[in-house]
């Protein structure tokens, strides 16, 4: 018969006579007493304490017990949960211990609270990093987790213990989640509370830390690689800071900086502009440092911040991979091609292939006569040989400059898809559409279109010809439309002007000003051909225009994009004089304006084989390497064989690593894709070495990509402790923050709180020391006051 929440009667029946007892012993004590003399405080007070003990007696008689829940013993789960990663490697105070020495402190199987714990529950430990794990006790912290998967590993906790008695977890971490799941996650429906322990008096020490970093890059001369670096601090404001650009191979410094940081919290911006001097793939890494720990870094010792481990960044560069092949086709030997041609020689990522017809086809006037030869007399005197190796007469007469093969372009300019294909970008120079077939300029087409390929139609005497232009597959390439009446070329003083859409173009800048670049058109000479053409077409950029000695303003230079590809018309006919004029100690604005045509004719067009990067989850170091397969008509190819071999980029004090092999499978969601993963295990550069191979084993295309990998770096994103997140979990499963100093106060209240399998504990009060203390010190204490007085 319960009367409270923790005291039971176990002798209810007793509670009538043990009543009457009492009631008639404080009667006995006041008839001896007195009635008279009652009100003398001293019998008072000594009537209460022979009252009170007469009461606890009774109250004895009732047999009272108390009773109540408690843990049952080992019934229990009271998992402890540490967080291993890099992050719990930061110095949580001056004295350069690190907060996972202080977890690990805490751990000690002899701790008082450890041990208390023990006793009453079945105690767990785990550590999680990037993923959740049962430990042994003796294992020590490794503190090289890459990341911190905290939501992940409370339900991958959850998951496992399901079904299991769990009074709660203590977890040991610095909140520095990196896990993308945490808002996906109910912590109200745990179902077992979590408890955060923390250290109250944690005094990080300063550190600097690269918080983002970012890489741009154009294949222009004008255009270096950008790197922008953001810094950010604690406690060093106002102090220098040394930034570095070394290159990973040879750890040699490219550039260095020196700035100062005017405030702790806000990020400072640091620019930083280099020239790889290789093409291809590059790798390189940014280090920021103090000032005064340049010594210390040089020596790789260790620094005076928090860590060093966010010290530093990889990146990867990579410069694109030739060379670029593009085909020249010209009407006439003219000087345009002489300065292109000059001006491409000193760039390795471009290749010209030119074909120039020197004679135009004639025809053939047969007579009887033996003596009469069935070529054209340009190639009189070839030898032997003549009959094969000279045009015929009824064939235009073609120079080849720079092809790589005999054959290639032997039959003058390609007849099939696969031979034009393998051009990246087409040059047209001052030639009819008549000296094309009607398949040819329908291929051309394909070739901008399906291709993606660059086409750059120059001005000239045959070039944008009203009627026969506009007819052909070559208008519709055009991005300006054909003159309305035709009219033989112009010849006037023409000044070229850039237009703001020209400014924004970055190949067509060679000046870092909008200024500059006025003034170098104003010192351009003025030119005299001009191929008069209609406006720029719908969905066309007019990146140049000319002005005439009326004030009439035209089209010099349109671009567009054409299905794929993209295509660009030059009208200026005499655009050479620009090279022409130039002094000695001038600067080579034209060749490096050419080559900056060049590259971006090339750029972005489509190649056999193209490899690309996709990183994986944060701080994981996996990445997925896709790799997209075409065949000789550029369509998807499905039927490869694509092996890729990875290497990590070794500097000159490492030891080399072993490539790893692998074989690239087939991606459903992407025609012509094959994707394979990898792990980096490393950080630093790592390099992708692609071969596709096709069915019967012949080579495809071989390329190459890379990463900078740099596992954990999210680790470091922040300093501090991340009260907030912990805080929000303790709150929501029912738990609470518990400082790392209350841990044996906080295990001791452990017993009155609500477990899920607990036992009954019931012991009778009467047996307690205390109640009979309380009587005699009741019967002595009224015994004692009446002596006191002389009462009798």
């Amino acid at each position: 018969m319960p009367i409270s929440g923790n005291l039971l009667w176990g002798a209810p029946d007793w509670a009538l006579p043990a009543i009457a007892i009492a009631v008639v012993l404080a009667m006995i004590v006041v008839w001896n007493y007195g009635l008279g003399r009652a009100s003398r405080l001293v019998y008072v007070a000594a009537f209460l304490l022979k009252a009170a003990a007469i009461a606890l007696v009774a109250f004895c008689l009732l047999d009272p017990m108390r009773t109540g829940t408690r843990p049952r013993p080992q019934a229990n789960l009271f998992p402890l949960l540490v967080d291993d990663s890099q992050s719990m490697a930061m110095r949580s105070n001056a004295s350069g211990q690190t907060r996972g020495e202080r977890v690990e402190a805490l751990l000690d199987t002899k701790a008082s609270w450890r041990v208390r714990l023990a006793q009453n529950f079945d105690v767990r430990p785990y550590r999680f990093a990037s993923r959740l794990e049962a430990t042994p006790e003796s294992k020590p912290l490794t503190l090289e987790g890459e990341a911190s998967a905290l939501p992940s590993s409370l339900l991958a906790l959850k998951e496992r213990l399901r079904d299991r008695p769990v009074a709660g977890v203590l977890l040991f971490t610095d909140g520095n989640n990196t896990d993308d799941q945490l808002s996906q996650v109910d912590w109200s429906s745990f179902g077992f509370p979590i408890y955060p322990v923390i250290a109250s008096n944690e005094d990080v020490p300063g550190d600097l830390r690269i918080a983002a970093i970012s890489v741009s890059q154009s294949d222009f001369e004008t255009a270096p690689v950008t790197v922008k670096v953001s810094l950010a601090s604690q406690q060093m404001a106002l102090l220098p800071v040394i930034v570095q650009l070394q290159e990973e191979a040879t750890q040699k410094t490219i550039q260095e900086q020196r700035v100062t940081l005017e405030s702790d919290g806000n990020a400072k911006s640091i620019t930083i502009k280099f020239r790889p001097e290789k093409p291809g793939v590059g790798f390189y890494r940014v280090v920021a440092f103090r000032e005064s720990d340049r010594e210390a870094v040089e020596k790789e010792e260790v620094i005076s911040e928090a860590t060093f481990a966010n010290n530093s960044r990889w990146l990867v560069i990579d410069r694109g991979q030739g060379p670029h092949r593009i085909l020249y086709v010209s009407g006439r030997p003219n000087w345009e091609f002489k300065f292109i041609r000059r001006a491409v020689q000193s760039d390795p990522e471009v290749k010209l292939v030119g074909l120039l017809r020197i004679a135009n086809k004639e025809a053939k006037f047969s007579f009887r006569d033996r003596e009469v030869s069935g070529t054209n007399p340009l190639f009189a005197g070839l030898g032997d040989n003549e009959e094969d190796a000279a045009e015929q007469y009824d064939e235009p007469v073609m120079l080849r400059l720079g092809v790589e093969v005999n054959d290639e372009l032997s039959a003058g300019f390609p007849r099939t898809s696969e031979e034009l294909f393998g051009y990246e970008a087409v040059i047209l120079d001052d030639i009819e559409p008549e000296f094309f077939t009607q398949d040819q300029l329908l291929m051309l087409r394909q070739f901008v279109a399906f291709r993606g390929g660059g086409l750059l139609m120059l001005g000239g005497q045959e070039s944008f010809d009203a009627n026969r232009f506009a007819a052909s597959p070559l208008g519709e390439l055009s991005p300006v439309y054909a003159p309305r009446r035709s009219d033989e070329t112009a010849t006037d003083n023409y000044r070229l002007e850039m237009t703001r859409e020209g400014l924004l173009q970055p190949w067509f800048r060679l000046r870092e000003t909008e200024d500059s670049e006025a003034e170098r058109f104003k010192e351009m000479p003025s030119f005299n051909t001009l191929n008069p053409v209609g406006e720029a077409k719908p969905g066309a950029v007019k990146l140049a225009t000319v002005r005439d000695g009326q004030g009439r303003v035209m089209p010099a230079l349109v671009m567009q994009r054409f299905g794929k590809g993209k295509t660009a018309a030059l009208t200026l006919g005499d655009s050479w004089k620009w090279s022409m004029r130039r002094q000695p100690g001038d600067k080579d604005d034209p060749a490096r304006l050419w080559r900056q045509m060049m590259r971006w004719l090339v750029n972005d067009v489509p190649v056999r084989a193209s490899v690309r990067i996709e990183p994986g989850g944060a701080g994981d170091g996996q990445v997925s390497i896709v790799t997209e397969v075409r065949d000789e008509s550029y369509l998807p190819l499905d039927n490869a064989k694509v092996e890729i071999e990875v290497m990590r980029v070794s500097n000159q004090n490492d030891k080399e690593s072993t490539p790893s092999m692998l074989i690239a499978q087939s991606d459903d969601s992407l025609a012509g894709a094959y994707k394979a993963n990898y792990f980096a295990s490393e950080s630093g550069g790592h390099l992708a070495k692609v071969r596709v191979t096709s069915e019967d084993g012949s080579e495809i295309a071989s390329t190459q990509s890379g990463w900078a990998a740099q596992p954990g770096q999210a680790e470091f994103r922040q300093w501090e402790i991340n009260r907030e997140l912990l805080q929000t979990i303790a709150e929501q499963t029912g738990g609470e923050i518990i400082d790392d100093r209350s841990l044996d106060g906080f295990v001791a209240d452990l017993n009155n709180r609500k477990v899920p399998v607990s036992q009954v504990w019931t012991y009778p009060v009467w047996h307690r020391p205390w109640v009979m203390l309380m009587a005699i010190l009741c019967l002595c204490g009224e015994w004692g006051l009446r002596r006191w007085k002389g009462l009798s």
